[in-house]
């Protein structure tokens, strides 16, 4: 009796031992952080002119502008607030959407799994999603994920990424809780858990500005600073006046900035802001030469864009070509990424084009498109295909 004892514990002991390697195992590693998305092909050229030739006259060249439609400079807003569990938290929203702007709130999961809430998600699919709201992930509890270990921060992150696509939200971007994300193990767990770029937050005000040079390569994509709003702390930004000169900067720079927001109308809330202050801040947005663009949107396009790869088919011989062939990628996962890059089409004047016919289809089945002023602007996700692009004189 007792070896059949001393040979049950070792049984135990065995199982544990087993079942805590095999999970260890099954988790990813916290040592290993890319500096960029790995892609699938390598990247020759991370130049954003790509010329078409006829013996030495330039035909037409295909230019990706910095920023979505050629604006001179971005802006995220993030809004770390329960939209849906009470009317104050959409009054930044409805104002957002009233100016055709874009902004992003939250998602703490575990808030959203009681049953008096789950309404809120079917409402943030019908109500914000179609007119410019975006979502981020903002962790299933709304703890400092610096202080858990490498697993527990992981599990966290990938709960609350797999929340979200399960309920159709198309998780893509993170905003780390209490401006967590300065470890590094913290931000290997978030990107190995599906995200593709996560936000902190600073008080240094030269940190605020994101992508000034090329190619745009920051420190982190998964720690992408942000100016912190609201009245919780003196070196936040309390006010539009505040905030004027630093997106007066972000255009100089023609650079990104992401404004963090927490309770706009909300003065029994941390970091309350000023609803008539928010109203500033958009109305200046709106009024300047800004791509007010989702979180996610932003950070895709401008990954995508530092790996566009565009393969022009060179032709020979007397006669000047009236078709060429035209391969369009990224390197990237075109599950993941799928935002449509901005590519600009200029053509010699001397050419006379008039149109041109693109097969298969570049953008949302139109094959057909007017050139004016030699001057042609199409939105195109890089999937890696193969077009052929025809002159219609």
């Amino acid at each position: 009796m007792k070896s059949l004892k001393i040979l049950k514990r070792h049984l135990i002991t065995i199982v544990i031992s087993l079942c805590f390697g095999c999970d260890r195992q099954s988790l990813p590693t916290e040592y290993e952080i890319p500096t960029a998305p790995a892609r699938k092909v390598a990247i020759s050229s991370l130049k954003n002119k790509f010329s078409a030739y006829h013996a030495s006259n330039e035909l037409f060249f295909i230019h990706a502008p910095k920023w979505k439609n050629g604006h001179q400079a971005a802006v995220s807003i993030t809004y770390d607030a329960p939209w849906g569990h009470n009317p104050v938290f959409s009054l930044a929203t409805d104002a957002a959407i009233a100016r055709g702007l874009s902004m992003d709130v939250e998602i703490v999961s575990e808030k959203l799994l009681y049953y008096s809430r789950f309404p809120i998600i079917g409402r943030m699919r019908k109500e914000l999603i179609p007119n410019g709201i975006g979502v981020f992930g903002h962790g299933h509890s709304h703890i400092d994920h610096d202080a858990l270990g490498f697993h527990d921060a992981y599990h966290s992150f990938r709960y609350n990424f797999n929340l979200m696509r399960e309920w159709g939200l198309n998780p893509k971007v993170y905003a780390y809780p209490l401006f967590a994300g300065r470890d590094r193990r913290t931000q290997s767990a978030n990107r190995q858990a599906g995200f593709i770029a996560a936000r902190g937050g600073t008080e240094n005000p030269e940190h605020y500005y994101i992508c000034e040079t090329e190619p745009c390569n920051p420190e982190s994509w998964f720690n992408l600073p942000s100016v912190i709003m609201g009245t919780a702390n003196s070196r936040h930004i309390a006010k539009h006046i505040e905030l004027l000169p630093i997106l007066n900067e972000t255009l100089t720079r023609t650079a990104w900035t992401i404004m963090t927001y927490h309770s706009i109308g909300n003065p029994e809330g941390w970091g309350f802001y000023e609803y008539e202050e928010f109203l500033h801040d958009l109305d200046f947005i709106k009024s300047n030469d800004f791509w007010s663009g989702n979180f996610s949107s932003v950070a895709s396009y401008a990954i995508q864009r530092s790996g566009l790869q565009i393969q022009i088919g060179q032709y020979f011989g007397r006669a000047m070509p009236r078709q060429f062939e035209i391969y369009i990628g990224d390197g990237l996962e075109n599950r993941t990424y799928q935002e449509p890059l901005t590519l600009d089409f200029y053509f010699n004047k001397r050419l006379s084009i008039q149109s041109i016919r693109i097969q298969p289809s570049p953008t949302d089945g139109k094959t057909i498109f007017t050139v004016e002023n030699n001057q042609l602007r199409l939105q195109v996700v890089p999937r890696e295909r193969q077009h052929t692009l025809s002159f219609m004189f």
